[in-house]
């Protein structure tokens, strides 16, 4: 009973505080209108620059436009997630600069839960109707087939990419700990996860493709599913339902990030010192 009891107070105070950030947020509404235009348009650029591309080359080794748009459009969707749950993972080092931490220190519960929904941003909802709506066009135009087993696995790679890239993100951001900086780190690996969906990891030589798929895992979040789906070759084999794979990689990144970010609060001093 004891435990049933912690999990309901660990949901009823992550909800409360998700809940208050969300009103904050909805005070604002032009400030969310203007982020959907820009990135609406960011997206669109971006689709539009592969479409360009594969006009003029026909395709992108071996990919053709469709297929492009169904990797795109599936990057996206687990990139949107990942801002709206996992964005505060990008400030770590001013939580460490400004002693913020020290009030999830006083509180009876678990600091690394506190800073999982201390935050939820709703910005990365106005990244998700583009993704959306460039995944679908994308899965139609493959002739993807809307099956149970074809749902289910979408869902997997979603959650996993999304687990994936905040756990990423958590790893990068614990650095602050001891950096008291990650604002450039965080950047690089944000632009290297958008470039990761835009492309085929094929484009680029053994090595980088080796980083991309066993040291940095970006591969893992549209790439070799989208590989699956398709049919197409991935330059790797990897045995059983590739799907689980993604979420493989995004539970052990999970789990290495929260390693570090508790690694790191041991090392936390508070801003009076």
């Amino acid at each position: 009973m004891k435990i049933f009891d912690k999990f309901k107070y660990y949901m009823s105070s992550g909800g409360y505080m998700m809940k208050m950030h969300l009103q904050g947020q909805m005070e604002y509404p032009s400030f969310l209108i203007g982020w959907f235009i820009s990135n609406a348009l960011q997206w669109g650029v971006g689709i539009g620059t592969l479409k360009a591309i594969t006009i003029q080359f026909q395709s992108i080794n071996g990919w053709e436009f469709n297929q492009i748009a169904f990797l795109y459009g599936l990057g996206i969707i687990s990139h949107a997630l990942s801002i709206v749950i996992f964005i505060q993972t990008w400030s770590i080092d001013g939580l460490v600069i400004h002693g913020e931490l020290d009030r999830m220190l006083l509180r009876p519960m678990s600091v690394y839960f506190q800073f999982c929904v201390y935050y939820l941003n709703l910005i990365g909802v106005t990244d998700m109707l583009p993704g959306i709506i460039i995944f679908i066009y994308g899965a139609i135009a493959v002739g993807l087939k809307l099956s149970f087993f074809n749902i289910i696995s979408v869902i997997i790679v979603i959650a996993g990419a999304t687990m994936l890239r905040g756990g990423i993100y958590t790893l990068v951001g614990s650095v602050g700990y001891w950096t008291k900086s990650t604002r450039n780190l965080t950047a690089v690996v944000t632009r290297l996860g958008d470039l990761s969906i835009m492309y085929p990891l094929t484009i680029y030589n053994r090595i980088i493709q080796s980083i991309f798929t066993f040291i940095l895992p970006l591969g893992f979040i549209s790439f070799y599913p989208a590989s699956a789906f398709l049919g197409k070759d991935s330059g790797f084999e990897f045995p059983g339902y590739v799907p689980m794979w993604t979420l493989f990689a995004g539970v052990l990144f999970m789990f290495l990030g929260r390693g570090l970010f508790n690694l790191g609060l041991k090392h936390y001093d508070s801003s009076g010192n």
